[in-house]
């Protein structure tokens, strides 16, 4: 059994026992039940998966000869395809063996979801190797922008974070994107996942932060790039490159406030126009620091804000 809990697996192979239901129907009797989330390490799991006989029942959502093959895995509360539990190892190989996992969710026979140190996962269930990586707020369906760098989805969650945790994504993003352009330096660039950020840091007011740490992280400190750089031509490339992203990374906010704007009907709570550039660090909602001030202190004090 997993350390300290009785899983949905468990549960629904007692209940076949004492009943005499079919396992799949127990199963989803007792996934719905609910429980507190079963802890387990990866190495826990991967030994599950290679220790652990084949399953042989009937799985209720995949014709027989499309069915993968399964284990009844007490920690993920029920079958689960041998195959996708190994590309999720592989996912999370970099972690250590020793990182802590849950399962978040499990929807029958169709698929499943997990977390492990900041990511998670949803494993689908009628075939061998699905996993893909979601948004890290739980219950979202979406994907993330860029894995463990940028692990919120752009539709809603990544507008969300704080401007500090913006830079850091920013930060972490750009060295990433420098060290993939290692060989042609001038050539990196933010791409659609820092564009994301540029908008996500728009709407929270931060775009002078983030735009910086995304440049800094792609580029290096400009006033360094003649030491960096001692050939005088890449040098030259480089602080070129660093100006286009500049001014690339301002249109693309000058984009994101505007719609934005377009959203909110293009008028601040207050009434008045919305105009500020992105570089006053205004949330692009608002008309001014003041406004947006006033607008937090109302719903910390349960106030609604016009719509």
């Amino acid at each position: 059994m997993p350390r300290n809990q009785s899983t949905a697996a468990q549960r629904a192979r007692g209940a076949q026992r004492e009943t005499g239901a079919k396992y799949t129907a127990a199963l989803r009797q007792a996934t719905a039940a609910g429980a507190s989330p079963t802890r387990f390490s990866l190495r826990e799991l991967l030994a599950e998966c290679t220790t652990c006989p084949e399953w042989t029942g009937d799985h209720p959502e995949v014709d027989a000869e499309w069915a993968p093959r399964m284990f009844d895995s007490a920690l993920l509360g029920g079958p689960v395809p041998y195959t996708t539990v190994l590309l999720l190892t592989g996912e999370l190989a970099s972690m250590g063996l020793s990182a802590e996992m849950t399962m978040e969710s499990r929807a029958g026979f169709h698929a499943l979801v997990v977390a492990c140190v900041g990511r998670r996962f949803q494993l689908l269930l009628t075939q061998d190797d699905w996993v893909t990586e979601l948004c890290l707020i739980p219950g979202c369906e979406h994907r993330p922008v860029a894995a463990a760098l940028i692990p919120y989805c752009r539709d809603q969650h990544l507008a969300e974070r704080s401007e500090t945790e913006l830079a850091k994504m920013a930060w972490a993003w750009g060295h990433d994107r420098r060290q993939e352009f290692e060989r042609t330096p001038a050539a990196a660039h933010a791409g659609d996942q820092g564009d994301a950020l540029i908008a996500a840091a728009v709407a929270q007011g931060a775009f002078s932060t983030v735009a910086a740490e995304l440049v800094d992280g792609s580029y290096g400190d400009r006033d360094l790039i003649d030491e960096t750089y001692l050939n005088d031509a890449e040098a030259t490339a480089v602080q070129h490159a660093i100006d286009n992203e500049q001014l690339r990374l301002h249109k693309r906010a000058k984009s994101a406030a505007a719609h934005i704007r377009k959203l909110v009907g293009g008028l601040c709570i207050c009434g008045a126009a919305l105009h500020l550039a992105p570089e006053a660090n205004v949330p692009a909602r608002y008309c001014s620091a003041q406004c947006a001030s006033s607008a937090v202190s109302a719903a910390g004090s349960g106030v609604t804000e016009r719509p």
